[in-house]
């Protein structure tokens, strides 16, 4: 073999090596990509089901306050009503 044709299949075989380097990189990266996006969808989903858990918690409480204390509900409704009204009227 002359020395140039070993010269350029010594960059031959570096090239392939690159390219092959290259791939393994991108997938790794993708392999990485892919458990960033898996754990985030996890974190969402225990986000989201304790938000409903606490929603359905609160709803029960202001449930049982106003079965057990009407005219209080009602009161407190009609001043945040009427808080309401005075925020929002215009004045002109």
């Amino acid at each position: 073999m002359t020395k140039t044709a070993a010269t350029k299949q010594f960059a031959n075989a570096d090239s392939a090596s690159e390219e092959l380097s290259g791939k393994r990189l991108a997938d790794r990266a993708k392999e990485q990509a892919q458990e960033a996006v898996e754990q985030a969808q996890e974190s969402l989903q225990a986000g989201i089901s304790y938000g409903k858990s606490e929603i359905e918690r609160l709803t029960s409480q202001s449930q049982d306050f106003i079965k057990k204390n009407p005219s209080l509900a009602v009161a407190g409704a009609l001043g945040a009503g009427v808080l309401l009204g005075l925020a929002l009227r215009r004045r002109y």
